[in-house]
């Protein structure tokens, strides 16, 4: 059972703004892009694994949590991309979608990859990642009194990930492998530890505990686009409101959804508040009273009375 489904990031979603409102000239605008590429490309791998789950017949009782973060009482953050719940054990998924020949220097605690034109560039170690995620959970568990073996693995989502012999003694495989292997930890992990009400109570448990943070990027906002931006003409110009209607000044276009769009561009811009003198502002609107009532229609909740009025984008 899926407990937890997985979301696109807040920083996927942030960068995707960052690419609309950016202008191409900015000196930031290729290094947000390369950033934004990695993003997806990870997103894309971790949907990869998501279907092969569903693919695999889990005759026992699980739940699965795809994308869970916790958070230390000290301020660390524990972020495991997929976390299986069984009576028998948890298993910790960390997914890679990384193409070219991966080398590991156990003695060093080094990840690399070397790609076909032989560039070689570092990663963060997985196993130290995961390793850390199950001494977590592992005090989790034993503070709600229960003992339950706590495994874990690394899955490649590409295959085009080629492991060398240095990875032969790790608990690495690529996702096509991922049936086998639930087979062969159910032979290995036997006994039951858990009955399964204790199982669905200890798996919302975990779902409760997880606390999302919003990712943060160094900018200022002048240095984006303000407005509601034509996806037609590839965000270049801003629409304007006539009538209405939200019309591209370039092409003539209307779109209605660009104006949601854009508020939630805002939001990942400003935060959630918002009040009728911003809203003119950003929008580039300049009758209050229209302003007035395009926020009424939106029947969006209300915080403070008259010049102090903001309304809360959720």
């Amino acid at each position: 059972m899926i407990l937890k489904k997985r979301e696109v990031s807040s920083k996927q979603l942030t960068l995707e703004m960052i690419e609309r409102r950016l202008p191409k000239s900015h000196p930031k605008s290729t290094y947000y892009q390369e950033m934004l590429n990695r993003t997806r490309a990870g997103y894309a791998g971790e949907q990869r694994v998501d279907q092969e789950w569903q693919e695999i017949y889990l005759e026992h009782a699980h739940y699965l949590l795809h994308d869970v973060q916790l958070n230390a009482e000290g301020g660390a953050i524990y972020q495991m991309d997929t976390l299986y719940m069984s009576r028998n054990f948890v298993l910790i998924v960390e997914i890679k979608n990384i193409v070219g020949r991966i080398e590991y220097m156990e003695d060093n605690h080094q990840f690399i990859r070397i790609t076909s034109d032989g560039r070689v560039d570092g990663f963060r170690n997985p196993f130290d990642q995961v390793k850390r995620h199950a001494r977590f959970l592992h005090q989790i568990f034993q503070k709600a009194g229960y003992h339950i073996p706590i495994v874990y693995m690394i899955v490649s989502a590409n295959p085009n990930m080629i492991m060398t012999s240095s990875l032969s003694a790790q608990p690495i495989i690529h996702v096509s492998g991922l049936a086998e292997k639930m087979e062969q930890l159910f032979r290995q992990h036997q006994q039951v530890y858990l009955s399964e009400k204790v199982l669905r109570e200890l798996s919302k448990h975990i779902l409760m505990m997880h606390k999302p943070t919003l990712w943060t990027f160094d900018m200022k906002m002048d240095e984006l686009k303000k407005g509601v931006l034509c996806s037609k003409c590839d965000y270049r110009f801003v629409m304007h409101y006539r009538q209405g209607k939200w019309q591209c000044e370039n092409c003539g276009e209307v779109d209605h959804q660009a104006f949601n769009n854009a508020l939630k561009d805002y939001r990942f811009m400003y935060g959630e508040f918002i009040s009728n003198s911003i809203f003119q502002d950003f929008f580039g609107i300049s009758c209050a009273k229209t302003v007035y009532k395009i926020l009424k229609s939106l029947q969006l909740q209300e915080v403070g009375a008259k010049k102090n009025r903001k309304y809360i984008i959720k």
